[in-house]
């Protein structure tokens, strides 16, 4: 049965949730459960092909090195333990293991759409999805290798944020939103809330999401759990100035501007904490991406 991210501007009566039988979406999931949290991050230039990766845990960075990647990347998505990236100008991507700050390319691809507008990862999953024309893939991303799932012709248009936990996906359009699981390279569309909140974009730990809504020269935060498939109800907690990139890992973020400012926090169990500054960033970063 297929499944639908519920249209952001649907009407109660076109918003029928598709949901496929099995097990449950809000069933706990065994691979998060059972499978260790991943504190990698990894930072790359589209310009020069320059990366460099490090672990960020428990609000604490440690860079583990520079190297270099072909140039032109556009998106990025990291797992429990790999990462994807992704060329949405030429269809050309590469998977590798991502584990204890160090990625190890495995496969090189050249044959992927040019369209994705959106690509995110869970603990073991992955999704593409196009905003205009709805259509989406689901699929593996575990030991360094991306496995195609299913494909999804009626996915709502027009999500312009999404974020994952290790089994939680989240879709965000203005003041509507909708989610559910993402494990086992299927999604299970779980509800929708429309008219409610103004997330912004929104970026995920293992187990919590954050929104970041624009309020001219302020970012607005509101925090949530994001597990089972299920979301809680969202709470403000303060603002910030704009920050350029925010990255994850299973239980931190990095705010980055691309002159190199950058700051540390934590997020785990719906509850967020400042950590601080972080000294001696490089500048010109085009994605920061963790795994979860």
């Amino acid at each position: 049965m297929k499944k639908s991210l519920v249209a952001a501007l649907a009407t109660s009566a076109m918003a029928v949730l598709l949901v496929a039988p099995g097990t449950p979406a809000g069933a706990a999931s065994p691979f998060c459960n059972q499978t260790v949290p991943n504190s990698s991050i990894f930072f790359y230039n589209k310009d020069t092909g320059s990366a460099g990766t490090a672990t960020l845990a428990a609000g604490k960075y440690r860079f583990t090195g520079n190297f270099d990647l072909p140039t032109g990347y556009t998106h990025a998505a990291a797992s429990r333990d790999s990462l994807l990236l992704y060329n949405g100008d030429t269809g050309e991507g590469e998977t590798g293991t991502f584990k204890a700050g160090r990625y190890s390319r495995v496969e090189s691809y050249d044959d992927f759409s040019t369209d994705w507008s959106q690509i995110e990862a869970s603990g073991d999953s992955i999704l593409f999805y196009n905003s205009g024309s709805g259509f989406g893939i689901t699929g593996t991303l575990k030991n360094g290798r991306y496995q195609e799932g299913r494909q999804y012709d009626n996915f709502s248009t027009g999500w312009t944020s999404m974020a994952s936990s290790c089994d939680t996906l989240l879709a965000t359009a203005g003041r509507n939103f909708g989610y559910g699981s993402l494990k086992g390279g299927v999604y299970t569309n779980v509800a929708n809330r429309d008219g409610t909140v103004l997330l912004g974009n929104v970026v995920a730990t293992k187990d919590s999401i954050l929104g970041l809504a624009s309020n001219g020269s302020q970012l607005r935060y509101k925090v949530s759990t994001a597990t089972n498939g299920q979301v809680g109800n969202f709470r403000e907690i303060g603002t910030s100035g704009v920050w350029d990139i925010v990255g994850r890992t299973a239980d931190s973020l990095f705010f980055y501007k691309t002159d190199g400012t950058s700051w540390i926090s934590k997020l785990s169990g719906g509850r967020y904490a400042n950590v601080g500054s972080l000294n001696e960033v490089s500048s010109d970063w085009s994605i920061i991406e963790g795994g979860v």
